[in-house]
Order: structure tokens, then C-alpha cells, then sequence
């Protein structure tokens, strides 16, 4: 066994420590670096530095990557919108994707992306607008050449400008019944107007005066010339060149670009103004959601990062364990969860809040729930401010940077060109979760700012009353007169149940590394256990952390739709009954889920491996002896009838790529058949079900990471002790629809305005040959298909190609949700591209290009140990027991020649010849019905056709 003792560990910890004052001493040298403290697994080089032009530069050497990827954060966002041009950040984050002087054509940068096997995407947000990319590794320099460019010299052709700020309307159109948006528009409405954040962050058709374009086009250059500055710039880049090669691969490119010398301004109004607090709105939602959130105005946390006090006090309000604010709540029958911490942050200060889900009984007493929220955070005041507080949240903070998992290189490089905004630059990785700094005075003195008078309180609720609306967003709500007074007057005596967390018992100690056969993939071990039992102790990423995966087989978990409905409410029923002692686990580091599928019960466990046995034995010892409480299976039926009901309020598009698999999968339920069998549920029937099951169950377990076979055959004899194992049952089977050659028709009831379309089609054969000519056809034309009906005819803001596998039979899905047109012109608009696509042609130099492209992005390894656990447990369910489902794709891959995809091309493709299921959601335009044969249900789709069967 290696082992990375815990005194080594205090030692790497101390002499971080000691570089905590660390600091960006480098610009204006391009030749400086700096050792980024870093995680003790991460095996990467890093270096800082700063350009002549003021611009930050981080560089990631990983010399096994097989992705590269980069990210440049601008620290200018919808702050700077100008007040008659709001949305202007948003709109010009669009527009700098079309073209440059130096690559003019428009849509140019995102086909090289994908044909080199990546992606790529950007945000605004209030602060800052990131834009970034990820590629194949050998692909990194001249993608990152084209990326400079959006920064040195972009064309803002006019003949876009029409066309994009319709992208923007649609966007701003597509979320309009999104009910985080538009809660977010009546606490934007309460606002002092005065303080930029109150501004209108999306823009739309109005507020960016789209009828005078040429204006719109002067307002777009002139902010982009004044914010646009290199001084107010990070770029992260990670490659598998050298730091050298790196250095001298950006430093020509990014140089160029301008350093207009940008100074932020200071936010000088407060965020509300003086009389305006406290406040209770009330809000009607779309969906039948009720929550009830108190926030408080605070100062900036941001100085205080190695102090972290929101951190703190978020970790405390918000816990879950047994005497915790939520297990009173859920005690009483008043809230399914709970969550608290930083809400909003801007330079010069921020917002800390508490939100609860409520019940429909919580409902009537939310004047209760805000006075136990005010006693909590007394008491926390009063009691709770304790060193070791700290000092076990500092530890579980360091652990958790100490054994990161490295995450996949796109969402690394956002999170660091970011943090470079924030951080000194040896900090990057580390800042986000330093606790170095105990500072009990400055935990007053934010607690101080959370009293009822500094209160923002906002009921959400169907059935409130309101006067008022916010028209942006179709948004009702009303203002409940309020005084101090009245809420102190909520205040009872203080509750005897309602206490403090207490000392995690769940926290890891031993860091050892455990010595196993290699290899990468997972091996079967023998085991007096009657239990099918895989093990992969890991080599690759050296981390004392590990995936527990067991499936638990069993034809009677989900064979029909009552049955799926009652192992669902069990499994609920139990993961709520165990939240107050796992509560404590996940903040260790230890995270499960508890879920059922065709296959039958899925348990996962991932996090330090150390305590997993323990948390193993409780989920099964709960598994199989709920504590069956009439209150709890009340509620959390009603909670699953809310989350049917919601369903149907969703995103048009959502909606869609939701029901498809409805649709295919035979074992999948339609969504009314499924929330009509989970209304009539008894928890007496479900205890019934829960016995019967547990005497049909075949476990079949694989573990992943820091585990030997020591370790590997006691979880297994735990497994065989708690359970009923059975090796007689049937193994259940997926099956999965067998489509005609024809388009059928399934109208989805969104309500919503905009229309939305998805064309599914299946490929004619199964197999690996015809998995993968359908994944070479996605990459070919998906960037195109995006341009053409997103950036040229600008149809909607959700346009999409991609492939979309089920087992071996090979899919693609054309996606797109419009403003604009309805579903019937969808329909035509998806058929004339395909068309169009097939007789244009791909010619031989394009498919060996994008063939040699997707061999790469097949032949990625792992980006870390989730990943592969990932791969390996999915492989493992679907019987490839070599582990080379990847390598059979590769080999089927290289296998296909130009000819065999052209064939496979026009036989799945070719009008006529489609296999093809169209989802649809009219929107206004109900009367204009796409065409084809129409099916009412997926039960009747299903029982029409023949299926392939899987095991």
C-alpha cells in the first residue's frame, strides 16, 4: 500500500500556508512565472503571466492531455449596459462570435471546433462575460489563433445585427415562463433603480431598439472600445505542449490585443434604498412550486475570501442534520428542503439568504418558518460562533482542494480564467476553498446585517394574491405592507428542538493509496459472497477516493408502470428517512443515490473511500427496514405529483427531449400513465411491494478507485448480509422501439407561445458500424445545421444537431424551439436542410477529416476518476465485461470507408427512407399541424411495434 500520511499532509498544508501572501508581482514580463499551488494529485505544470498589454495569462501544461481548451474572461458584464441599451453585454457576447479580419466568414470558428472534436459556448453575467472553447490537443494552436481574433479585430458586420439581436429576442423569449426568471425580474423591480443591477441583464427587441439598427451597431462598437480592454482580461489555456510552447503559442496572439487602459468604476448606491427594507412580495409561479426565501442585504465577502464568513454561516443554516432548522420543518410537515448561503455578489457588496421549499401545509405558516429562520440565525449569533466550527470546515475545505478531481478541461479553464479575476494568482486553485483566516468579530458583524428589519422576503406560491405585474415577463405579484415591528412580532419563544450541528462523525483520516493489479480496467473477484463482484483499483489518478456502484436486479422493481410508481415512492421514502444522517456525509465528501430503472435498484456511493462501508450499511439497513410513516409517504407523494404537474410547465424544447424516450423505450412509462399510478399509491401497497422485491434482488457490484480486494469482498459480504440474494430470477429486459420507415407525428402539450420541433431518426441497422456512421454524420453536419437555421434564418435561439444512441441502434435528433414560426414551418425547415444537406454532398477530404476527428475524440481517455468509473459501470451493464465498448467503437470507426457512410447516409437520411418520429409543441399557433401519421400516447406508439431487445 502507498500511503500519504496524514502528517506529510499537514506539513503540504503548512507550507501553503506560509505562501498565502502570495501575489500578481509579475506585470509587465512575459517571461515571469509563479508554482500555482495546486492539489497534491495534480500532476500539471502551471505558469503566470501577466503581457506587456495588462492582460492575465495562466498556462496549464498536462502533457497526457487529449483535450485542450481555453477561456477568456472580459471582468465587464450587464453592469455596464447602457441604461437606454440594456441587454447591449449580452447582445455584443453574440456578435463577436461572427467573424474577424482576419477569419471573416461567419460561422467559420464554430465549424473548425467541431470538426476537430470539440465545443465551445460564452455567458454574460452581471460582472463578467467568459467566453471558451475546448478541442482535440493537436488542434489547440490554430484554434486558439481564430479565438484571439473576437478580441484583436472582430467585423461586427452590420448584416448580422438584425439577425443576432433576433437571436438575443429569442433567447430572452424562450425563458419568458422560466420562473427563476422571472422571480429574478420582480427582485430586479424592488431594487433601488439607481444600482446596476436592477438593469434588464437578457435584452429583448425593446431594449436594444432593434428598429434602428445602424444606432445599435454604434452603441455595440462604442462598448466594445471602451470595455474591451486587455488590462481587464484573464485567459486560461491548458495544453499538452510544454509551458515554453504554450508561452510562445499565446504570447504573439494575445498580445494584440488593445489595452484601452479600462478602470472599473465603484458601485456607490446601495442596492436598496434607505426605508426600503423590510419587504415581503408575493409572486404567482408557472409552475406549482411554493417557496418561501429571507434575504439580507450584507457587505462584500469577496476581501474576506481566506476568511470565507458567508461560507460559514451558510454551512450552518443551511444543514440538514438531526436538530437542523430543515429536520424541524420536515418534523412539522412543513418543507421538502432547504438551502442557504451567498445569494447575490457584486463588487461592493452582496445578498445571503435562506430559502425553503414549502409544503402545502407549509404554506399556512409561513409566518412561523420566517420566525424560526430569524431564531436560527439568533442562535448561530449567540452559540454558534466556536473555533472548531471553523476549524471543521477549514479541514473539510482543504481536503476537498487537497484531492480535487481534476475537472474536464472546459470547465476548468472557466473557473480559473475567473478566479485570476479574483484571486492572486498563486491562489487560483486553491482560494475558492481556503479557510485559513478565523475571524470571530468579522462573523458578527455580517451576522449583524441578518435582522428582521435588513429582511427581503419573497413568497412564491399559485394562488397568491397580486396587484401588481412586471410586464417583461408576464409576472404577477404584490407587496404584503410590512413593518419591523410586525416581524419581530413572529418571533415565539424559542424552540427546544431546533438545535446547532454537531461534530462530524463522517470526516476522513486515512489517505492511503491502495496497491492493486493495474491495468485500467476492472477485473471479477472471487467472493464467498453470492454476489457478482467487479473491482478496478485505480493507478491512473492517485486519489484516496472512490465509486461504489451496485445494482441490485430485479424483474419486480419496474416490470410495469405500478410497479416502477411503488419502488419510486419507496426509494423516496427512504432516501428522505436517511437525510439526516447523510446529511453530515456529503459535507465529508461522501455523496450516494438511491434510483430504480428497467434493470432494477441502482445504489451509488462516491467521495473518500474510507467511511463508504458505513454509509453502505446504513442505505441498506434503511433499504430494507424503512421506518414507514404515514406523514412522510404523504408528503412526499405530494412532492412527486407536483414535480408530474410541473412537467408539463417546462420549456417546450425540455419537453420534447424528455418525451422521446418515452417514446423508444418500452420500459419507460408515458408521463400520464406514470403520474396516474403514482396517485393511487398507498404506503400499505408500497410496503407490500417493497417485501416482494427485496426477496427477487441479484446484486451485481463494481468498485472503482482507492479499493483492493481485501476491501472489495467485505462490501460484498455486507451487500450478502443485508439483502435476500437470489440467482434463480430472470434477468429483466429493455426494449426498445423498432421505428417503420415513415414520420410520425406526437403533438406535446407545452404551454407556452413558442412552437418547438425534434425529428428523431433511426438508423436502418444495428450495430456498432451503424452507431458510429450516425455519431460521423452528427459531427459533420451539426455545426452547419446550426448556422443555417440559427445565425441565417435566425428560426430560434435552441437550434441543435446530435446524435442520439440507444444501445446498438444509432440515432440523431434535430432540435429547434422558435419565436417565430410555427411548428409546421419547423417541420418543412428541418426536411428542406436534410434535403438540401444530402444532394450538396460531403466529399471524401471532408469525411476523413472529421472520421480522423471523432477517432480522436473516441480514443479520449478519462478526465478523472468519475469518468472512468462512468465508463466502466456502463459498460459493465451493458455486458461488454472486456471494458472495450470505446474500443469497439474505434475499430468500427476506422472500419468505415467513405462509400459505406455515403450508403448509410441516404439509406437513414434520405426522404422516403426515414425511420423517423417527429415531436412537436404547437405554441400559438395551434391550427398550423405538421404532417405525417399522428400517434396520441406512447403506450399506443409502443404497442404498434416491434422492439429490440436488450439485456
Amino acid at each position: 500500500m502507498k500511503y500519504l500520511k496524514s502528517a506529510f499532509l499537514l506539513v503540504l498544508v503548512l507550507q501553503f500556508s506560509a505562501c498565502a501572501n502570495l501575489d500578481d508581482i509579475w506585470p509587465g514580463s512575459a517571461k515571469a512565472s509563479s508554482s500555482v499551488i495546486k492539489p497534491l494529485s495534480d500532476q500539471r505544470e502551471y505558469r503566470y503571466i501577466r503581457l506587456e498589454n495588462g492582460l492575465k495569462v495562466l498556462l496549464v501544461s498536462d502533457a497526457a492531455a487529449d483535450k485542450a481548451a481555453a477561456s477568456l474572461d472580459v471582468n465587464v458584464g450587464s453592469r455596464q449596459d447602457p441604461e437606454d441599451y440594456q441587454g447591449l453585454a449580452h447582445f455584443l457576447e453574440h456578435m463577436l462570435f461572427l467573424g474577424t479580419e482576419k477569419y471573416p466568414e461567419a460561422g467559420a470558428y464554430q465549424a473548425f471546433i467541431t470538426a476537430h472534436g470539440g465545443s465551445h459556448n460564452a455567458f454574460t453575467s452581471f460582472e463578467d462575460t467568459n467566453y471558451f472553447f475546448d478541442i482535440s490537443a493537436d488542434s489547440l494552436e490554430p484554434a486558439l489563433d481564430q479565438f484571439a481574433q473576437f478580441f484583436v479585430a472582430p467585423l461586427f458586420n452590420a448584416e448580422y445585427v438584425g439577425r443576432e439581436v433576433n437571436a438575443v429576442n429569442s433567447e430572452y423569449r424562450a425563458r419568458i415562463k422560466d420562473d427563476r426568471r422571472r422571480e429574478l425580474a420582480v427582485f430586479k423591480s424592488q431594487l433601488n433603480p439607481a444600482h446596476p443591477f436592477s438593469k434588464f441583464s437578457v435584452g429583448n427587441l425593446n431594449t436594444l431598439q432593434s428598429a434602428n439598427e445602424d444606432a445599435l451597431r454604434e452603441q455595440l462598437l462604442a462598448f466594445y472600445e471602451r470595455n474591451y480592454s486587455a488590462n481587464i482580461m484573464s485567459l486560461t489555456v491548458i495544453g499538452r505542449e510544454s509551458l515554453d510552447e504554450l508561452e510562445a503559442m499565446v504570447l504573439p496572439k494575445f498580445s494584440a490585443v488593445e489595452n484601452r487602459q479600462r478602470q472599473l468604476e465603484v458601485i456607490a448606491e446601495p442596492l436598496f434604498k434607505a426605508g426600503d427594507l423590510p419587504r415581503w412580495i408575493n409572486i404567482q409561479p408557472v409552475q406549482n412550486r411554493r417557496s418561501l426565501s429571507v434575504n439580507f442585504p450584507v457587505p462584500d465577502a469577496e476581501p474576506h475570501w481566506r476568511s470565507k464568513p458567508l461560507n460559514y454561516i451558510g454551512n450552518i443554516l443551511g444543514h440538514e442534520g438531526e436538530g437542523s432548522m430543515l429536520s424541524v420543518l420536515k418534523a412539522k410537515g412543513w418543507a421538502d428542503s432547504l438551502s442557504a448561503g451567498e445569494s447575490l455578489n457584486f463588487q461592493g457588496g452582496a445578498m445571503f439568504g435562506v430559502e425553503v421549499a414549502l409544503t402545502e401545509v407549509g404554506l399556512a405558516h409561513v409566518d412561523e418558518i420566517v420566525a424560526l429562520i430569524y431564531q436560527n440565525i439568533e442562535q448561530l449569533r449567540a452559540q454558534g460562533i466556536e473555533h472548531w466550527r471553523f476549524t471543521e470546515q477549514a479541514g473539510l475545505a482543504m481536503q476537498g482542494f487537497m484531492f480535487r478531481a481534476q475537472p474536464a478541461a472546459i470547465n476548468d479553464v472557466v473557473q480559473l480564467s475567473m478566479a485570476l479575476q479574483r484571486y492572486p494568482a498563486a491562489e487560483v486553485m486553491r482560494a475558492p476553498y481556503l479557510m485559513n483566516d478565523y475571524r470571530p468579530k468579522l462573523l458578527s458583524e455580517f451576522l449583524a446585517a441578518m435582522r428582521p428589519e435588513n429582511s427581503f422576503i419573497t413568497l412564491v406560491a399559485p394562488g397568491v394574491k397580486t396587484t401588481t405585474e412586471v410586464s417583461r415577463y408576464q409576472v404577477d405579484y404584490s407587496v404584503r405592507p410590512l413593518t419591523a415591528a410586525e416581524l419581530t412580532g413572529f418571533l415565539p419563544p424559542e424552540s427546544a428542538s431546533l438545535t446547532l450541528p454537531a461534530k462530524n462523525n463522517f470526516v476522513a483520516s486515512d489517505f492511503g493509496l491502495k496497491s492493486g493489479a493495474g491495468g485500467g480496467k476492472p477485473v471479477r473477484v472471487a467472493s464467498a459472497a453470492p454476489i457478482e463482484l467487479w473491482l478496478n483499483t485505480d493507478d491512473v489518478f492517485e486519489l484516496p477516493k472512490a465509486k461504489l456502484n451496485l445494482l441490485l436486479a430485479s424483474g419486480q422493481a419496474s416490470g410495469d408502470v405500478d410497479a416502477l410508481a411503488k419502488t419510486e415512492m419507496w426509494l423516496r421514502m427512504v432516501k428522505d428517512q436517511l437525510n439526516e444522517l447523510t446529511y453530515p456525509a456529503q459535507l465529508a465528501g461522501l455523496d450516494f443515490d438511491l434510483d430504480v430503472g428497467w434493470r432494477g435498484i441502482e445504489i451509488s456511493i462516491g467521495g473518500f473511500n474510507e467511511k463508504q462501508g458505513e454509509l453502505l450499511a446504513e442505505l441498506l439497513t434503511a433499504l430494507t427496514s424503512p421506518d414507514w410513516q404515514e406523514s412522510r409517504f404523504a408528503r412526499l407523494q405530494a412532492q412527486r405529483l407536483r414535480q408530474f404537474e410541473n412537467a408539463v410547465k417546462q420549456s417546450p424544447y425540455q419537453q420534447l427531449i424528455a418525451e422521446l424516450p418515452r417514446m423508444l423505450n418500452h420500459e419507460n412509462p408515458g408521463l400520464a400513465a406514470h403520474e396516474a399510478a403514482t396517485r393511487k399509491l398507498t404506503m400499505a401497497a408500497v410496503a407490500e411491494h417493497a417485501a416482494v422485491v427485496l426477496n427477487s434482488l441479484q446484486p451485481r457490484m463494481l468498485l472503482d478507485g482507492n479499493f483492493d480486494q481485501a476491501d472489495a469482498k467485505k462490501m460484498a459480504k455486507l451487500v450478502a448480509k443485508a439483502l435476500s440474494v437470489k440467482y434463480a430470477q430472470t434477468a429483466p429486459l429493455q426494449h426498445i422501439s423498432h421505428l417503420a420507415v415513415a414520420n410520425t407525428v406526437r403533438e406535446i402539450a407545452a404551454e407556452h407561445d413558442d412552437s418547438a420541433a425534434l425529428l428523431y431518426l433511426q438508423s436502418g441497422e444495428t450495430g456498432m458500424s451503424a452507431r458510429v456512421a450516425m455519431g460521423l454524420t452528427a459531427q459533420i453536419l451539426s455545426a452547419d445545421f446550426y448556422h443555417q437555421l440559427r445565425t441565417r434564418k435566425q428560426l430560434g435561439y435552441v437550434v441543435s444537431a446530435s446524435v442520439y444512441p440507444q444501445r446498438d441502434i444509432g440515432g440523431l435528433i434535430f432540435l429547434v424551439q422558435s419565436s417565430v414560426v410555427d411548428s409546421a414551418s419547423l417541420q418543412t425547415e428541418i426536411k428542406q436542410y436534410l434535403s438540401d444537406w444530402l444532394e450538396t454532398g460531403v466529399d471524401e477530404a471532408t469525411f476523413a477529416q472529421h472520421k480522423a476527428s471523432l477517432l480522436k475524440r473516441l480514443a479520449e481517455q478519462p478526465e478523472n476518476l468519475w469518468e472512468a468509473a462512468g465508463r466502466h459501470w456502463r459498460d459493465l451493464l451493458e455486458n461488454y465485461q472486456a471494458f472495450d465498448s470505446r474500443e469497439q467503437l474505434v475499430q468500427a470507426l476506422t472500419d468505415l470507408s467513405y462509400a459505406d457512410w455515403v450508403a448509410a447516409v441516404n439509406r437513414d437520411l434520405a426522404n422516403g427512407s426515414q425511420r423517423g418520429l417527429f415531436l412537436y409543441a404547437a405554441g400559438k399557433w395551434p391550427k398550423n399541424m405538421p404532417v405525417g401519421p399522428r400517434v396520441e400516447s406512447p403506450e399506443a406508439f409502443k404497442r404498434e411495434l416491434p422492439a429490440y431487445p436488450f439485456n
